[in-house]
């Protein structure tokens, strides 16, 4: 998660009850979820419902490049994400502003089960299935196996492809599967997570249920998913 860390000995206070402080050492690091300027002040929403607190803009430094780190990442899934890819889940988190504790929980342990850890960055299957379907955009020979499933939710049918491709600006993302599955993996499921809402799904304190039923249709692998859901839970609080 994103987070602060206090470059002095300081003391945060609430912003309508000066009397109620929080003594913070030099050092010590919070994680945050939401950040309001307040003039001298930042009126910051710390991690883990430890609740809204003023802290002098001079007196913290903020950690905003890196809302998941590398040992996090490979702890969850149980894999070590490579470069490319941890570089872009953290621009996917950001961008898609999956950076609170119920957002990150529930995207990282959905894509954990979807990739089986990692393991597939794109469909196993070959994608002749999808030969033909319009409803996806295949309208011409081989679209099927060229724009299959590809990314940690996979991205799957030309218009899903071209659609993405228009939001990341990126018209290579129209060669395919082989491109998107390397160069995407987290940023085509985060515009997928985007597209269906899933963000305020999470902000209503959803079940893992609910957030399969939306992610897969149906319940396929829930208790995968939960052991995932309880994994992430452990390692963001840690």
């Amino acid at each position: 998660m994103r987070k602060i860390t206090a470059n002095k000995n300081t003391i945060a206070i609430k912003e309508n009850d000066k009397n109620n402080t929080l003594i913070v050492n030099k050092g010590k690091f919070y994680p945050i979820e939401l950040t309001l300027d307040r003039g001298d002040y930042w009126l910051i929403t710390l991690g883990y419902q430890a609740g809204e607190w003023m802290f002098l803009k001079s007196d913290i430094d903020f950690d905003l490049n890196q809302l998941i780190s590398l040992d996090q990442a490979t702890e969850i899934y149980g894999r070590k994400p490579t470069d490319r890819q941890i570089k872009d889940l953290n621009e996917c988190l950001d961008r898609f502003e999956i950076n609170t504790f119920p957002r990150m929980t529930h995207f990282l342990s959905q894509t954990a089960h979807e990739s089986g850890g990692l393991k597939w960055m794109k469909e196993l299957a070959s994608g002749t299935a999808y030969n033909g379907r319009r409803d996806l955009g295949n309208i011409y020979s081989g679209d099927g196996p060229r724009f299959k499933g590809a990314g940690v939710i996979q991205l799957t049918g030309r218009a899903n492809y071209q659609a993405f491709a228009n939001f990341i600006k990126d018209s290579r993302v129209m060669e395919g599967v082989n491109y998107v599955s390397v160069a995407y993996p987290f940023t085509s499921a985060g515009f997928w997570w985007h597209n269906n809402k899933m963000n305020a799904l999470c902000d209503r304190r959803a079940t893992v249920e609910e957030v399969t039923r939306r992610v897969n249709g149906g319940y396929n692998g829930l208790a995968d998913r939960k052991k995932y859901y309880a994994r992430a839970v452990e390692v963001l609080k840690s």
